[in-house]
């Protein structure tokens, strides 16, 4: 089971909202395939993808909305993990008779969500923390 700690968290509730969405359909895709619910575990993987997708416009949005200096560089990180994200749905097509295909998904979903939130997420967390005590309000939408 996957879980992000508070240190993790971005402080800014439309973000770490979706990185708690994120990762409910993680632990989620990980329970069906512990499960043997293979099918389930399919239906499930474009689901993330399209929440991923969701959460990148919203948050390069936001990082734009800001004037992060960084949004650019964000925005080519996000576009690197497109290939993650077709990498998954094609092992989630092959779940059901492979499982070399069930344990490479496992791996790729962990990589996903540590490569976004924890390695490039934090990066922007301060400077967004800072902005909104400049405005004195939310840097939230």
């Amino acid at each position: 089971m996957v879980e992000i700690t508070r240190s993790y968290e971005i402080e800014v509730e439309t973000i770490d909202s979706d990185h708690r969405r994120l990762v409910k359909i993680i632990n989620e895709i990980t329970q069906a395939l512990d499960d043997k619910r293979e099918a389930e575990c399919a239906r499930l993987v474009p689901e993330f993808v399209t929440l991923s997708k969701q959460h990148f416009a919203r948050e390069e949005a936001l990082l734009a909305k800001n004037g992060y200096p960084g949004v650019e560089k964000h925005r080519e990180h996000h576009a690197a993990l497109d290939g993650k994200m077709d990498t998954m749905l094609a092992l989630a097509e092959r779940v059901v008779e492979s499982t070399a295909a069930r344990d490479a998904l496992r791996k790729e979903l962990i990589f996903f969500l540590m490569d976004d939130v924890i390695n490039e997420d934090m990066d922007f967390k301060s400077f967004l923390m800072d902005a909104a005590s400049r405005k004195g309000n939310s840097t939230d939408g």
